[in-house]
């Protein structure tokens, strides 16, 4: 009988590790492969746009300061700073952080010396117990903050809710009438729901920013760059997936609107946003 049972519990062991590797070689290596890659976008003379490698990145100069919107991880965010230091020469350089996750900060350790903001909501012991004292940063928004770039101005603000994170930063830039989103915005890419994300605050940010901004551009925390656009199909996958969850008979086809955009089963997946959808309406 207990031979039985260690046959069974063995069998079951190796079907979960083939599904496991199933998954990561079908969903999860792909994913990976393509954030790892690299695109330079020589937006004008002061604004370079570093997408993928990580989150999206920006580099903007100006006369006095030069500003880096979030750091990448791994290679990427190492090639990102001999970048930004190329560029910067002898100025002040000042790194903004969208939120807290890795492929947005890692490669904060290669500034030394120079301020990297973050949201407010965060603390400093969050920082380090999540994420680690090497990227810490240094400045704390709590609401937000205006800076002359050059003939343009760069307002940073902190979300200051749950949405992606406690504390979501983004960066609108008045003439260029472009908006970076970080995770708060994603390009044809499925939203990882866990900790204090809030699919009801995405909603509240997607419909507010449009009214705040007058946004041409969209520099999304993931996928290619594009104009307004980006924001309505976004939200307009958050509503779908709130139908879907009400309503089981338009839950398959609402699903299959979206399987053209990047997910992982379980981890980033219209299926995960709906069991969101359904605990936030519990907790009422």
């Amino acid at each position: 009988m207990i031979k039985k049972i260690f046959k069974w519990i063995g069998i079951l062991v190796l079907a979960v590790v083939a599904i496991g590797a199933t998954l990561y070689m079908i969903y999860l290596r792909p994913f990976m492969q393509r954030m790892k890659q690299v695109t330079t976008v020589q937006y004008d003379k002061e604004l370079t746009l570093v997408l993928g490698g990580g989150g999206n990145s920006g580099i903007l100069v100006s006369d006095s300061l030069v500003i880096v919107i979030d750091t990448k991880q791994d290679e990427a965010a190492e090639q990102l700073s001999k970048q930004v230091v190329q560029l910067a020469g002898n100025r002040p350089i000042l790194v903004i952080n969208t939120h807290y996750h890795p492929d947005h900060t890692k490669g904060n350790k290669y500034y030394k010396g120079q301020n990297i903001l973050v949201g407010g909501n965060y603390t400093k012991e969050f920082w380090i117990k999540d994420v680690d004292k090497e990227t810490l940063p240094t400045m704390w928004l709590k609401d937000k903050m205006d800076i002359k770039m050059g003939d343009d101005t760069a307002t940073i603000i902190n979300l200051a809710q749950n949405i992606h994170t406690a504390s979501d930063v983004m960066v609108y830039l008045h003439k260029r009438k472009m908006l970076f989103g970080g995770d708060i915005i994603l390009n044809k890419q499925v939203p990882a729901l866990f900790g204090v994300a809030d699919p009801e605050g995405y909603l509240y940010a997607l419909d507010m920013l449009p009214k705040r901004f007058d946004i041409k551009y969209i520099v999304p925390g993931h996928g290619p760059m594009g104009g307004i656009e980006i924001i309505d199909n976004f939200r307009q996958y958050f509503l779908d997936m709130k139908t879907a969850a009400t309503d089981e008979s338009k839950k398959d086809e609402l699903v299959a609107k979206y399987k053209d955009w990047a997910q992982i089963p379980v981890l980033m997946s219209p299926g995960r946003t709906i069991s969101v959808f359904k605990d936030k309406a519990k907790q009422k």
